[in-house]
């Protein structure tokens, strides 16, 4: 039986360790050469339940989370406005409300749990070896994505960048067993350790509440003296076995790399949607972009996630009073920029007209493609991304801010008379559709002007001659244009190309009977 008043320090010599023995002297390489097998990044949402509840603001505010009921409500979490007034956690609530205007929150569960699986859908844009670690965090195995980002500084930029545009405070550190990096991340020692020789001495000092114990075994460690991991890896392994349970030595092998541990992977869903709860009711388009904004980093993190890109987002604003406004953001091509999802958004919310308090904002894109490895009209395209802006992005800002009616594109038709060889189009729907060799024009065909009358005009001749602005000199070639017969609008014609002296070039016909009247039906310049 383990004497529960053996104190670890002295059995240093003769006790049999749980892992492998601890060196004298251990150095921490923190940009070493990663060895063969995993390497785990565990991502600790340091004030996840406060997070999730005050994402999306515009106007900063002190808000705190309670815990407890009645008098007994106890400050567990606190922002930074809050902690600027004097507000520290254990602080009844009652005192915490003399010390200013706070915004008191309650934990909301099945929303951490919501929020963590989306973001884990946001991470495998990283690796696709992602599992969600409840209530706080999120496992990744990073070892066959070091080349892909530039390595570990590369990675960790990267994801860091991400996380703090998503609004989450974190705590950040890579071992090569997923319960040790977990350790690592949870004490707030961002430590990168490559190698599993490397852990004890990068694990020794933390505190054993790190691991996350059952309060009973934590009891029983502590009774027996055993405040850090670093005493417990020192204890027998039989005797500590029995004197806590099975299940924590194998917690210990598993930090230390002696054990197998598996985790559970995360699925990414065929479709994306996220709703998000405002934490405070807005009728102000500003804050609604701030928190879309949140929405549309999730959803580019899904899509890279997934390889793919999107040309509709649906939208909905829900009231407080229950009903909603749903409106969708359609795109002339596939895409998964998120700037320019923001910039239509912004777009889009300073045209419709609030009529009460918003609650909550909600995205839901079903409209999932693969990405296309090519990028199709414009040769140069990577050369001027950065200094303008490409014809598709501009019409999708055009019609956000204009409306989708305003901005209408033309499609051909296979009709040889003018009047009838167009038809609108919506931009995006045109975009998709491929010309049938009929309905484009051939190669040799006579020139068409892009600007055609809404209804031709009838010339009249003076003296024997046609004039607009001028005498007309008509072209030697003419195009015959005898059709129509099947459908009741027949038409028989001769069109001209006419210049006047100012130098204009116009588009004139005459009939093949009746009157025989000449009529001008568009310009070229």
């Amino acid at each position: 039986m383990l004497d529960t008043q053996l104190k670890p320090a002295q059995s240093r010599r003769q006790l049999y360790a749980i892992g492998t023995s601890v060196p004298a002297v251990t150095t921490l390489h923190t940009r070493g050469t990663v060895e063969s097998g995993q390497l785990w990044l565990h991502i600790h949402l340091l004030q996840f339940s406060l997070d999730i509840l005050t994402c999306g603001n515009l106007n900063q505010r002190a808000c705190i989370l309670v815990e407890g009921q009645g008098a007994r409500l106890k400050v567990v979490l606190a922002n930074n406005h809050a902690t600027s007034l004097g507000v520290r956690i254990g602080m009844p609530l009652g005192a915490a409300r003399i010390l200013g205007d706070l915004t008191v929150l309650s934990r909301d569960e099945r929303a951490e749990q919501q929020a963590l699986e989306r973001l884990g859908a946001w991470a495998c844009q990283f690796t696709p070896i992602v599992s969600v670690a409840p209530p706080d965090g999120l496992l990744l195995e990073i070892k066959g994505s070091l080349k892909l980002f530039g390595g570990v500084d590369g990675l960790l930029n990267r994801v860091r960048r991400g996380l703090r545009d998503l609004g989450y405070r974190v705590s950040i550190a890579i071992a090569p067993t997923p319960t040790a990096a977990s350790a690592l991340a949870r004490s707030k020692q961002q430590h990168i350790v490559f190698s599993k020789e490397e852990l004890p001495k990068a694990l020794g000092s933390l505190p054993l509440d790190v691991l996350r114990l059952e309060p009973k075994q934590l009891a029983i460690l502590n009774s027996i003296g055993a405040r850090s991991i670093d005493d417990c890896l020192r204890l027998p392994r039989g005797g500590f076995g029995r004197r806590t349970s099975p299940k924590v030595v194998d917690t210990f092998a598993r930090l230390i790399g002696r054990s197998p541990d598996p985790r559970v992977r995360f699925e990414l869903p065929k479709l994306f949607q996220s709703s998000l709860e405002l934490p405070w009711e807005t009728s102000n388009a500003q804050s609604l972009s701030v928190a879309g904004e949140r929405l549309l980093h999730e959803l580019s993190g899904y899509l890279r996630a997934c390889a793919s890109e999107t040309r509709r987002l649906r939208w909905s604003l829900n009231y407080t009073d229950g009903h909603a406004i749903h409106f969708q953001t359609d795109l002339t091509q596939p895409s998964r920029d998120q700037a320019h999802f923001a910039l239509l958004l912004r777009e889009q919310l300073g045209h419709i007209q609030l009529t009460g308090q918003i609650k909550q904002m909600a995205l839901y894109v079903d409209d999932i493609r693969p990405e296309s490895g090519t990028h199709e009209g414009d040769l140069f395209k990577q050369e001027r991304e950065g200094t303008s802006e490409d014809w598709p992005s501009f019409l999708d800002r055009l019609r956000a801010r204009l409306g989708e009616q305003a901005v209408r594109g033309l499609q051909r038709v296979a009709d040889h008379r003018p009047e009838c060889a167009w038809r609108w189009s919506n931009v995006h729907s045109q975009n998709n559709s491929t010309p049938s060799a009929s309905g484009g024009l051939a190669s040799g065909a006579p020139e068409r002007p892009l600007w055609l009358m809404r209804r031709p005009i009838r010339l009249r001749a003076q003296q024997g001659h046609l004039n607009i602005n001028g005498r007309l000199h008509l072209s030697e070639e003419r195009e015959r244009i005898e059709t129509g017969w099947w459908d009741g609008k027949p038409v028989g014609r001769d069109y001209f190309v006419a210049a006047n002296p100012s130098g204009a070039r116009l588009w004139i016909y005459r009939e093949l009977s009746g009157d025989k009247n000449w009529y001008l039906h568009g310009i070229f310049e």
